[in-house]
């Protein structure tokens, strides 16, 4: 683009919309002026217009880029004439660009963006532009969905419908405005691609867990996996549940806190037995030992059982379990008096190869169960032994020794001390990333010690521990672990 020199006459400075470009000339006086610039000048000259002008052009031919670049005042002795287009540059008079460049990242790029947000977010980017509308549509995102502390629509829901997603998670939700009509459109758009259904600790009669049980009972097929924990549910949701589900067998069925009482959930294990590999019936008080029983009898394959808190739980019944469920690798007692280190120790015996085993506040648990466990099941990977007062640093010292590959151990309101911890540092330190050690009479040297020893340690707990180190000791030895709560 050429340029013309000022000229005298003293021309105002004019703007030519038709030819998509100002030009800016200036007047000084009424006299002929021509400035001839010394390097001095282009250091005045340079720092106005490159904050005000996005692109300054000489008496040369120039090609204004998109990439933000500014050439430079001319060299000396050289006559200038400004020629701003906006057409070509692309910035606004803030120097912002015109045209929408972060849209045009790969697709990959905004995938990987998008789905870190949440669903309702998603919703509404969507209203955007028709970029993101084909981008927050896209089935990778809806897939898996996790929808928490959200106060839903029915809007929203039938939004997510659409979507067709394979496995639904609500947790702690509120459904004040969701109704029946809402709930079951839900269903009907995406009953044939659900697989899995959570909807746990929510408020509001549409999501109370009969309703939602007997909807995937009757619109869901293919379902395999349902977790209504502390929704609610009774004997009247498992009903509905048990008629339901033609489709698939279930493979995991979690009832956790409900009120259900045998016959309905013996019917619906009976019909499920060949699929079944998980069941949680934590804190269902109303369940008897002959309905456990026959459950542990017909679903000689179960992989996942916890029946914590179930008060009547005796001691016929972990015979019964010990001698006919062999494939358990995750077992959950929390609570239970019939525990004991001889109930243990013969399901142990048995074959049972656990890695994940909770017996937290099972008052008769003593070290001799921690020395059982790491001489019968050296791989086993979670341990919760919270509560149980007879543990000590010799039953730590026994789980130390014999099973390193720990990740996730829980000691809260044991009698483990000092030395168990300093143990725990010598010889787990390989793979132990969670550990909790609140209520624990431990010094700060010794917390410090197992921080410093894990380098794999995300996650501490120690609640109620009198002596903590400081924040910034932490850091300075471990800079990845989370502390709880915060010194």
């Amino acid at each position: 683009m050429a340029m013309s020199s000022l000229t005298n006459g003293g021309i105002l400075p004019s703007r030519s919309q038709s030819a998509g470009a100002v030009k800016y000339t200036k007047k000084l006086n009424t006299q002929t002026y021509t400035k001839r610039h010394t390097p001095e000048d282009r250091v005045k000259h340079a720092s106005p217009y490159r904050d005000t002008q996005p692109c300054l052009q000489s008496t040369e031919t120039h090609t204004c880029r998109h990439d933000g670049t500014r050439p430079t005042s001319p060299a000396s002795g050289t006559t200038v004439n400004v020629v701003v287009n906006n057409t070509d540059c692309g910035y606004s008079p803030a120097g912002v660009p015109v045209c929408d460049r972060w849209l045009c990242l790969p697709d990959e790029v905004w995938l990987s963006i998008l789905s870190l947000l949440p669903p309702s977010d998603l919703c509404r980017s969507v209203q955007v532009c028709r970029r993101l509308l084909a981008l927050a549509t896209d089935h990778t995102l809806w897939k898996t969905l996790r929808i928490e502390n959200s106060n839903l629509t029915e809007q929203l829901l039938l939004f997510v419908g659409k979507r067709r997603p394979r496995s639904l998670s609500l947790y702690s939700c509120s459904g004040l405005s969701v109704t029946s009509c809402g709930l079951e459109m839900f269903f009907t758009l995406c009953g044939n691609s659900l697989e899995e259904v959570k909807v746990t600790s929510c408020s509001g009669p549409g999501l109370h867990g009969d309703q939602m049980l007997c909807l995937i009972g009757q619109l869901c097929d293919h379902v395999t996996s349902v977790d209504v924990s502390w929704s609610g549910a009774t004997d009247t949701g498992v009903k509905a549940l048990s008629d339901g589900c033609g489709g698939s067998g279930l493979k995991s069925v979690v009832l956790n806190g409900c009120h259900v009482t045998d016959d309905p959930l013996k019917k619906l294990i009976m019909r499920h037995k060949e699929s079944l590999s998980r069941l949680e019936v934590f804190g269902c008080q109303f369940l008897t030992p002959s309905c456990l029983q026959k459950i542990f009898e017909v679903c000689p394959d179960l992989k996942h059982l916890n029946i914590g808190q179930v008060p009547k739980v005796n001691k016929h019944s972990f015979t019964v379990m010990t001698s006919h469920l062999k494939c358990l690798i995750s077992l959950n007692l929390t609570g239970l008096q019939a525990v004991t280190d001889a109930t243990v120790d013969t399901l142990l015996q048995n074959g049972v190869k656990l890695q994940s085993f909770t017996l937290s506040s099972c008052p008769g648990v003593t070290d001799l169960t921690l020395h059982n466990i790491s001489k019968y099941t050296p791989f086993i990977r979670y341990l919760d032994i919270s509560g149980c007062k007879a543990v000590t640093d010799a039953g730590v010292q026994s789980l130390s020794l014999g099973c390193r590959r720990l990740q996730q151990l829980d000691l809260s309101s044991t009698g483990t001390g000092n030395r168990g911890v300093t143990l725990l540092a010598n010889y787990c330190s390989g793979h132990l990333h969670t550990v909790k050690l609140s209520f624990c009479h431990i010094t700060s040297e010794n917390i410090l010690k197992l921080c410093r020893r894990c380098k794999r340690l995300k996650v501490l707990h120690f609640y109620g521990c009198a002596h903590v180190p400081t924040e910034r000791e932490i850091r300075e030895v471990n800079t990845f672990v989370k502390v709880y709560p915060l010194p």
